[in-house]
């Protein structure tokens, strides 16, 4: 069985094990790279439980043996991606002749990560964070590293039709401060791959602790953010070149952001509208032979 499906079914059937099944399985969910490559005793050990209930946790979901248990674990392991330096040379060691095909790589893997995104999430998953959203008091959004722009796409276009959002960018060292008066009312929208970046992980867990309600944009069921988060987005970002593909994760915040706007009703339309003027006011945009001069007007003292 697949390493994400397997998991999943041990999170979902976690309420109703017992006390003891309950700590080894979250051992198990907790230390996935540890049951890959301990030995059944060493990891109940390290969990301090007997190693007899390892073996009841495998039986427990339809393993015969704790071999058979630990197989999923050490799969997923076996095809972790490589870190960035090695990814790299991989694709410098290809020379300029593989070019060509590198360019097909990279297509075709961003087709398959934003089919891949849109079949594992539903109509329904989108519409329930996006309603999440819409009804929070304060949107606070945070990703950080190579998925800010993600996280940086979804603030400025929320912010054209509401202004209830806070961006959680660390600058001047205030992470933790911008998050100070998150409430039960409050939603974070987070978004992050692996490797996570530890304070987005911590930014959904201060807002969990302090009741509101975190949606999590990732890549894998399991991570540290859709263990905490009421509402997950699975979003695929693979890659032939050394770093991950944002490409699904860009057009998974389009589709949240599109449901909010058709649900807006006159009020989004009217808010789009004052922002429009507001950057023609600005003389934002280029424009080809304007009227008049792209340069800013002169305040009259």
């Amino acid at each position: 069985m697949e390493f994400a499906t397997f998991t999943k079914r041990i999170a979902d059937a976690f309420p109703d094990l017992s006390p003891q099944l309950q700590v080894a399985a979250r051992h198990v969910l907790d230390r996935p790279d540890d049951v890959a490559l301990m030995s059944m005793r060493a990891l109940a050990a390290s969990a301090g439980i007997h190693p007899s209930t390892m073996v009841r946790l495998a039986k427990a979901f339809g393993c015969d043996s704790y071999k058979k248990f630990r197989t999923p674990f050490q799969e997923r392991l076996r095809v972790l991606p490589k870190g960035y330096l090695a990814r790299a040379r991989s694709l410098q060691e290809r020379g300029t002749e593989g070019e060509e095909t590198l360019t097909q790589e990279v297509l075709s893997a961003n087709l398959a990560n934003l089919r891949d995104t849109f079949s594992i999430n539903s109509f329904e998953k989108f519409e329930a964070s996006a309603q999440a959203i819409s009804n929070a008091r304060r949107v606070y959004v945070v990703g950080m590293r190579g998925v800010f722009p993600v996280a940086y796409f979804f603030h400025y276009t929320y912010s054209m039709f509401r202004d209830n959002a806070v961006l959680l960018d660390s600058r001047g060292g205030a992470f933790s401060d911008d998050l100070r008066h998150f409430g039960k009312d409050d939603v974070i929208f987070a978004i992050s791959f692996a490797p996570y970046t530890f304070e987005t992980v911590r930014a959904v867990e201060f807002a969990c602790e302090h009741g509101g309600t975190a949606i999590a944009m990732t890549d894998s069921p399991v991570s540290p953010l859709a263990k905490n988060a009421e509402h997950v987005l699975i979003v695929k970002n693979e890659s032939p070149s050394f770093y991950h593909s944002v490409a699904a994760a860009v057009t998974a915040t389009e589709e949240l952001i599109a449901l909010m706007m058709v649900e807006g009703g006159q009020q989004a339309l009217k808010s789009i509208e004052e922002s429009e003027q507001q950057l023609e006011g600005f003389q934002a945009y280029w424009r080809q032979n304007p009227k008049k001069k792209n340069k800013p007007r002169k305040r009259k003292s």
